[in-house]
């Protein structure tokens, strides 16, 4: 996954995230909890299954855009998967 910030008076940002890393049992079960938190019921073996479709996804189709977002004072922010 790559996350791309560009902020019009601030600093540039690219961060390069592993897919394995971000989809791992650990933070899934960090992400289950925090959607427990905000109201969002879902077990730490669903997000499992989730991330694991998720990683299926980007075998498939490598370059998938998630986000792509400018607004009209020149901030861009890009997620690629």
């Amino acid at each position: 996954m790559i996350v791309k910030v560009r902020a019009e008076d601030g600093p540039n940002l690219t961060i390069p995230i592993p897919t394995g890393l971000l989809c791992s049992r650990l933070t899934a079960g960090f992400s289950a909890k925090m959607m427990e938190q905000n109201g969002v019921h879902a077990t730490p073996e669903q997000m499992v299954r989730f991330f694991r479709a998720a990683r299926q996804y980007k075998r498939k189709h490598p370059d998938w855009v998630m986000v792509e977002v400018e607004s009209s004072t020149g901030d861009y922010v890009y997620v690629k998967l």
